[in-house]
């Protein structure tokens, strides 16, 4: 069978079956519609990190671009086949997905920081914790944050709320079209900024009672040296430190957990107001 041949044949069983797309159409918006999925799916903690195998990252990618390509592929006119565009277009939808993972860990990433301030300031910065979600070790209170923003995520539905914002980005901006800077490019990047400052905020936030309450005891300590200099401040800090944080943490832990849920809230503003400023 020559090659004119199986053109016919593949365009002939193409009619019978009634598909309208090329083949190569197909792949290549597949591919583009990937570029974007995986970097959410990799690099946002509550999917698992960087401890859950790269097949299954991979084959979750792969289930999400299955459920999203029927609505998507009815607005896509044509991926180009050059393949200087295709790059374009490809590192396009990579800079997509690595904005969406980037807002959307934006509060695991603060209630991470927030972890380390809180292990610095009570002197557990020493003892280390395998921590699944960042693949790495990771001190006490760092740990605890970290699983806790997680572990509240995925009970609030959070997870549900991003695949949505995720499917409203793909009719927002298309795979074979650029984003358009609806209100110009400065407002985009005047909002990742923000986004900045507000990690800053949320992790103070989320440290501050620990904070204060490590401050208060340095003080109280400090005017103790000053009375007593004899007594060795430093050894008795490194033992009451410690127990004075898990306390105010065990006592402070309902307004933390309040504060991280309103947080998400500012998360999934901000993951819309992005979007909208790209389309």
């Amino acid at each position: 069978m020559g090659a004119a041949e199986a053109q016919e044949l593949v365009a002939a069983l193409r009619h019978e079956l009634g598909i309208q797309l090329d083949f190569t159409q197909i792949l290549l918006a597949f591919a583009l519609l990937m570029a974007r999925v995986l970097p959410v799916v990799i690099l946002t903690p509550f999917l698992g990190g960087e401890t859950v195998p790269q097949e299954v990252k991979l084959g979750l990618g792969v289930m999400i671009g299955l459920v999203l390509y029927p609505v998507l592929i009815a607005q896509v006119r044509e991926i180009p086949i050059n393949a200087i565009l295709f790059i374009a277009l490809m590192l396009k939808e990579l800079f997509l997905g690595l904005t969406l993972a980037f807002i959307v860990g934006m509060v695991f990433d603060a209630a991470n920081a927030a972890g380390s301030l809180i292990d610095s300031m009570s002197g557990t910065n020493q003892a280390q914790l395998m921590v699944p979600q960042m693949g790495q070790n990771a001190s006490l209170f760092s740990n605890l944050q970290l699983q806790m923003t997680t572990v509240l995520f995925l009970t609030l539905g959070g997870h549900h709320i991003v695949f949505q914002v995720f499917g409203e980005s793909l009719t927002q901006i298309p795979l074979d079209q650029y984003p358009r800077f609806s209100h110009g490019s400065w407002g985009f990047f005047e909002t990742i900024l923000r986004i900045f400052g507000d990690m800053v905020r949320i992790a103070l936030a989320l440290a501050s009672p620990v904070l204060l309450a490590t401050f208060l005891v340095d003080l109280a300590l400090g005017m103790i040296n000053r009375v007593a200099p004899q007594v060795q401040v430093f050894f008795v800090a490194m033992q009451i430190k410690p127990v004075v944080s898990v306390l105010i943490m065990v006592t402070a832990i309902h307004l933390i957990i309040e504060r991280v849920i309103g947080e998400y809230g500012v998360m999934f503003v901000w993951l819309r107001r992005a979007f909208e400023l790209l389309s």
